[in-house]
């Protein structure tokens, strides 16, 4: 077999002139991905612009802990917020319990249930 298509009445066609080279083929993906990228550079600047001012926050809180941790004083007051934080947060935790154990332990029942009737 031949690498040209012969059709009736018209000149030989050769494949390598239909088919894509790798040249040709990187150069379209190239620009399928310059066009994707120009499509969605609006989108990623706003997600930039959104998150800039949390960002800003969440490193002006970490380098001010960080300050904060380094005196003594400060150390001591923010472990007795903790505390106080904590015994304001538990009633809150033990609802939670409360209404989750059951639930939970319905599943692990149903689980060794299903466990033990595929055995």
């Amino acid at each position: 077999m031949t690498n040209t298509l012969h059709t009736a009445g018209q000149m030989p066609v050769d494949f390598a002139e239909i088919l894509p080279t790798q040249a040709t083929a990187a150069a379209a993906a190239n620009t399928v991905k310059n066009v994707a990228l120009f499509l969605a550079a609006p989108f990623i600047g706003l997600v930039y612009a959104m998150a800039l001012p949390f960002v800003g926050l969440a490193m002006l809180a970490w380098i001010g802990g960080k300050a904060l941790v380094k005196n003594e004083a400060a150390y001591r007051a923010l472990l007795a917020v903790k505390d106080v934080a904590l015994f304001i947060a538990a009633p809150f935790i033990g609802l939670v319990y409360a209404v989750t154990l059951p639930v939970v332990g319905t599943a692990l029942i149903a689980r060794a249930a299903y466990k033990a009737y595929r055995a």
